[in-house]
Formats: structure tokens, sequence, C-alpha cells
């Protein structure tokens, strides 16, 4: 069950910038996901999802994200990410690594809580560096 999980969650973050309707499949109804870019406010569900992916994409003249690392914890799923982009009112460059804890539920992410420390990361699903 694990290895599909990290493959579900590898389909999550390419969705995240190139495919819509593989992103919305790949969001559990019942979704909690805290972005740091929030203060870790919890937005549910897909409408919550789809509220943070947009709000993402539309801040970005050009972005990319990749998987530096995944830590497979059963159903939970440690995502090391590599983001790089150029904002679209500002020109600026960001050059960023997130951890992004996530919990698998049928199929579906039904949990995301982004974190800008690796160690962060890892003890929340019992691990350490």
């Amino acid at each position: 069950m694990s290895q599909e999980n990290l493959e579900i969650v590898r389909r999550w973050v390419w969705a995240f910038e190139h495919g819509t309707e593989t992103f919305l499949e790949l969001v559990h109804p019942a979704l909690e996901w805290a972005p740091f870019e929030e203060n870790h406010t919890i937005f549910h569900g897909v409408e919550g999802a789809t509220q943070i992916r947009a709000g993402w994409l539309d801040a970005w003249a050009e972005q990319h994200i990749e998987i530096e690392e995944m830590i497979d914890r059963g159903d939970d799923v440690i995502a090391g990410l590599h983001l790089t982009g150029r904002g679209r009112a500002s020109g600026l460059n960001v050059d960023v690594r997130l951890y992004v804890h996530v919990k698998v539920k049928d199929g579906q992410l039904a949990y995301v809580f982004e974190y800008e420390d690796r160690a962060e990361a890892l003890k929340a699903v019992g691990l350490s560096e």
C-alpha cells in the first residue's frame, strides 16, 4: 500500500502544477490542508484545495516544483519539495524548500501540513534526522 501512496503523492505534486482534473481527483472530500503561507490555517475539502492551488499558481509568472525526496511511513508520506519561481507582480525570484506531511486515505490526499523545516516534518511522523 505504501508504494501506492508514494505514487499518489507524486501524481498530486505533478498535478498541482500541470493538471487540474488529476489534482481534483486526488483530493479527498474531507481534506484538511494547512499551508505555511497562511500560517497553517486549515483549508477544507476540494474547495479549500482549489483555493490554495489557484492562489499559488496566480502568484507566479513562472514556477516549478521538484520532488527531492519522499519518505514512506505507511499512510503518512513526507515529500521534500524544491520550489522555484518568479513572482507575477514583483518579478522577484524564489528558491525554497518545503516539506509536506501527507496522509493518504482511500487513494486520495486527506491531510496536508506544510513545514519549512525538515526536522519538524520528520518529527510529525515519528522520525528524527
